[in-house]
């Protein structure tokens, strides 16, 4: 389908394969609003009013649809005119309101291990360092600058700066060792004149077609009519290996706090590619947490090579959302020390004051990698954070015995627990006490459900959302407060009850199908309920950080598309009918 040509004969409804969807904004230059694939559809605003397309529809791989005529679409529509509000959003899910060109939706990818070819821009890929020369230039001085920059390539320029030529490291094999040309020679003398050029704004695999076609293997890149950067085979090889396990191995072989914080920068990248790829919720929640892992305990190694080692075994453990396993982009921090029990008050001296100066290395490293001080000083340089085991046990025991208000609030963040680096054994030992000392505790139970009771889904009197009135978020809603947080809290005490040892949320869904009847009632909404919600936060904090700003986890409801709108009323409603089954069970949300 293109745009401006004939109106469309009916709606076609993607049965297999996928189809790229775009509008031409100038007569060079494409934007792309959306990808469509199975169970998709596209040409429903041609034969709403008969009119020609206004986007332009092309496939990206092997495409089946099923048409349904335009005739029998419109007698569906005065029959069913709810139809009209689930086709048209679904189509333009946020035309008009600067959609990122990264969109999250798994299913609008096209599929196997070459989508990220056509999700990508070049620009994103390409080097943006060019080095460039006159025709005049020595051979052997083009060659120096090449290694000074670390570049494959150097692109020729004439007297009035427009590119003419490129040179690049197969050419200087080739044309000048291989065949014994002198190095003083102009570097004219061996440029290639078949510079291909390509769009900033072009997919990866526009390129490695071009490539391919033409038989090179660096193209120039364009925007706006002058050369912006160089995409060359390594950039496309680079993009197509570049993994967490790549990043892995780049964390691990750092040895310094600076380098290891230079290193994480790369997860904003990382982020990027995952959303790109258009991979699972779960596992992006997985894939950060794992790499953000990675750099504490390469922080925590540093901080034993320049301290010396503990005076005793210790374990860093982290909770919060660190110990659920569901960090997403620019986490703070939530850590704590166990360590052994000393044998008398020289040994006790000893591990204060080493792991005093440990927890403050460590935070202090965290924070220059980018991880935030916790608003609540639930860190390890807090001293009531850094305790032998038994102190540990007596917290936890005092807490389920007592649950008062502070009580119940440190039990909340603290309970999602797991051990990081060291013995993990001590993390373990701490888990079975708190696991043993919860049975039958309906006292802490009640106090748990209560807390859960504080936290309510953002919905109004009348069924709307209730959103900020004033201020920076006028007309937005804090996601992670009105939505995830409630979600969450109402897993952890469905776990607590049926006496769940894990933390993460998936897990405890997946435990909880056979032991809680609320779970195996609703367990599979439950999960598709915290993947929707938690997919909305990670796209709102990419789109922040993407232009410059800080995180947040505001949303509008009203950019939403219908079917993210009902989407999200419909969790909420969900929790709202959960909290009302457990303000039945425990009679209320009475103060303990």
């Amino acid at each position: 389908m293109r745009q401006d040509s004939e109106p469309s004969c009916g709606l076609y409804i993607i049965k297999e394969g996928a189809v790229r969807i775009y509008a031409l904004t100038a007569p060079d230059r494409e934007n792309t609003i959306d990808y469509r694939s199975q169970g998709d559809t596209f040409g429903f605003t041609s034969i709403e009013g008969n009119r020609r397309p206004d986007v332009s529809v092309q496939a990206v791989s092997s495409v089946t649809c099923y048409v349904a005529g335009r005739s029998s679409v419109m007698d569906l529509l005065r029959e069913h005119p709810e139809l009209n509000e689930y086709l048209a959003p679904s189509y333009f899910p946020k035309r008009g309101e600067g959609v990122s060109p990264i969109n999250p939706n798994r299913d609008a990818r096209p599929e196997g291990p070459d989508r990220l070819l056509f999700t990508t821009p070049v620009r994103d890929l390409a080097d943006s360092r060019i080095v460039s020369v006159r025709s005049c230039v020595s051979i052997m001085d083009a060659a120096a600058l090449m290694s000074e920059h670390r570049v494959g390539a150097v692109v020729i320029m004439d007297e009035t700066d427009g590119p003419i030529g490129i040179v690049t490291n197969t050419d200087l094999r080739d044309r000048v060792l291989l065949s014994g040309r002198d190095s003083s020679a102009p570097v004219s003398a061996i440029m290639s004149v078949n510079l291909v050029k390509v769009e900033g704004g072009d997919f990866c695999f526009e390129a490695a077609m071009k490539m391919i076609s033409r038989d090179v293997q660096h193209l120039l890149v364009m925007d706006a009519g002058r050369p912006t950067g160089i995409f060359g085979c390594h950039n496309l090889l680079t993009f197509l290996v570049a993994s967490p396990l790549m990043m892995a191995k780049e964390i691990e072989n750092r040895t310094s706090i600076e380098g290891v914080a230079e290193a994480s920068k790369k997860v904003m990248s990382l982020l990027t590619l995952l959303l790109g790829e258009g991979v699972g919720v779960e596992s992006i929640l997985r894939v950060i947490t794992n790499v953000n892992d990675l750099i504490e305990r390469k922080i925590i190694d540093l901080a034993v090579k320049t301290l010396g080692p503990p005076p005793m075994s210790f374990c860093w453990i982290v909770y919060g959302s660190a110990g659920r396993k569901e960090q997403t982009f620019k986490t703070d921090q939530d850590n704590a020390i166990i360590y052994g029990d000393p044998r008398n008050e020289e040994e006790a001296r000893q591990a204060e004051e080493y792991f005093g100066r440990f927890a403050e290395f460590i935070v202090n490293a965290f924070l220059r990698c980018g991880f935030a001080l916790c608003g609540g000083d639930f860190m390890a340089t807090n001293p009531h954070w850094r305790r032998p085991l038994s102190v540990w046990k007596k917290y936890f025991s005092n807490w389920i015995y007592t649950p008062v208000d502070k009580a119940v609030y440190n039990a909340a963040n603290l309970f999602d627990f797991r051990g990081l680096h060291g013995d993990m054994g001590l993390a373990a030992e701490l888990k079975e006490h708190l696991m043993e000392t919860l049975k039958g505790k309906r006292l802490f139970l009640k106090a748990m459900a209560d807390l859960t009771m504080t936290f309510r889904p953002p919905i109004g009197l009348f069924g709307s959302f209730v959103v900020e009135k004033e201020g920076d978020y006028a007309n937005q809603l804090d996601i992670k407060k009105t939505c995830l947080t409630p979600l969450i809290n109402i897993i952890r005490l469905f776990s607590l009850e049926c006496n769940i040892p894990e933390t993460g949320t998936f897990e405890r869904l997946a435990a909880l199908k056979t032991a809680h009847p609320s779970v195996a009632e609703a367990g599979d909404d439950l999960a598709q309920a915290f993947e929707f919600i938690s997919l909305l936060r990670i796209r709102r904090q990419w789109e922040s950080a993407s232009m410059g700003a800080a995180p947040d986890n505001y949303i509008n409801p009203k950019r939403l598309n219908s079917l993210e709108r009902k989407n999200l009323m419909e969790i909420c409603r969900l929790i709202s009918r959960l909290l009302d089954d457990i303000e039945k069970a425990y009679g209320g949300g009475m103060q303990l």
